[in-house]
């Protein structure tokens, strides 16, 4: 975005991130705060701000997804947009709050993940184990899933209104099948 000339300012709670980010081509001109997305404000208003890649589920409570509603919301310029790109629950791939699904196989590795559902508190505990002729090594995360009309109530108590919800970023039609989503809000505060 900022390569195409757009000003471009981000959030992240990971130091070492933003140093990846620095390595890359055009990392040093975005301008990044460290902290909390959920709470940190930086200085400005926008009109937009993106939380793409499952990020809304890294957050640890419904109460943490709120607060990130309300501090997207405080960012934008009146009619600015907030877009969350998120996956939508899918409980029934677990069976007995389990589940295990091989990522990607090849000769010189293999990706399994490994899942336990909570459905009571809305928490996937996920390990990742990366199998390669130099060992192994397991990334785990957390996840507080939510689904799509929990996040538009987020964005109503933020005093957003969605406009939009695509299956993916090329615009097609969300519907019952649909394992992913793009969800627009939009500031009600005025604005085009």
């Amino acid at each position: 975005l900022a390569a195409r000339g757009l000003v471009v300012a981000g959030v992240d709670g990971s130091a070492e991130m933003v140093r990846r980010l620095r390595d890359k081509p055009g990392g040093d001109r975005v301008p990044v705060t460290l902290g909390d997305f959920a709470t940190t404000r930086i200085e400005g208003e926008f009109a937009l701000v993106v939380l793409a890649i499952n990020t809304i589920f890294a957050l640890p409570s419904q109460e943490a997804q709120v607060a990130c509603f309300r501090n997207a919301a405080a960012h934008l310029r009146p009619g600015g947009r907030f877009v969350v790109e998120a996956w939508v629950p899918d409980p029934g791939a677990f069976r007995d709050g389990t589940a295990l699904r091989l990522l990607s196989l090849s000769e010189e590795r293999v990706l399994v993940e490994a899942a336990r559902l909570s459905a009571a508190d809305q928490m996937m505990y996920t390990t990742k184990v990366n199998l390669t002729s130099d060992g192994l090594r397991l990334l785990p995360a957390n996840h507080r899933y939510a689904w799509p009309a929990e996040l538009d109530l987020m964005g109503r108590l933020a005093g957003l209104e969605r406009e939009h919800r695509w299956a993916g970023w090329d615009g097609s039609p969300y519907t019952d099948d649909s394992r992913s989503h793009v969800s627009v809000y939009r500031s009600s505060f005025g604005g085009p």
